[in-house]
């Protein structure tokens, strides 16, 4: 009887899971903000990103702890962040902001890791060790571009704020 290939099963649900955490996290960001479809495209975007960290921590080459794997321990964190004061039944603006930035920051990171990836399976070897975090750098520094520039309007509108509301979670009034 042949044995199971468990790296190449998790590195398929890997990559499964990474695709639908790719379309659910668009769906997410493209959606009205609040709704019960908001939160049940959210559940299956944190399920699959989860499961994604979880594959990616568990995958190892040479046993080696790499730049995915501190990337996945991000990810977790700020998944956790994002989501615990709403589990917690929590819901003031300052509560919403913060989980506005961390989630556009969780899949900002599930998009430059999956850059990186891309990068690391398609350039040479030699080049590999500057083109992966350049590619992974400058996915971050443009989707911060895009995070302070458009969350902040959309906090500005779901929570009634003024035009010019602040560019961080930890400045938003929380007197409304």
């Amino acid at each position: 009887m042949d044995s199971v290939d468990w790296q190449g099963v998790l590195a398929a649900g890997h990559v499964l899971a990474a695709l639908s955490a790719l379309l659910s996290g668009a769906a997410v960001l493209l959606l009205p903000k609040g709704t019960p479809t908001h939160r049940a495209v959210g559940t299956a975007y944190v399920l699959a990103l989860v499961l994604v960290n979880v594959a990616a921590l568990s995958l190892h080459r040479q046993s080696a702890f790499g730049v995915f794997h501190a990337l996945a321990v991000i990810s977790l964190i700020t998944i956790a962040v994002g989501l615990s004061p709403l589990l917690l039944g929590k819901r003031s603006p300052t509560v919403i902001a913060n989980h506005a930035y961390c989630m556009t920051w969780s899949y900002a990171g599930l998009a430059a890791a999956g850059s990186g990836q891309l990068a690391a399976a398609t350039v040479a070897q030699d080049v590999g060790a500057w083109v992966v975090p350049t590619t992974i750098g400058t996915v971050l520094c443009l989707s911060g571009i895009v995070i302070f520039g458009r969350v902040p309007s959309i906090l500005g509108r779901m929570l009634g704020g003024a035009p010019g509301l602040p560019s961080g979670p930890a400045k938003l009034r929380t007197d409304r």
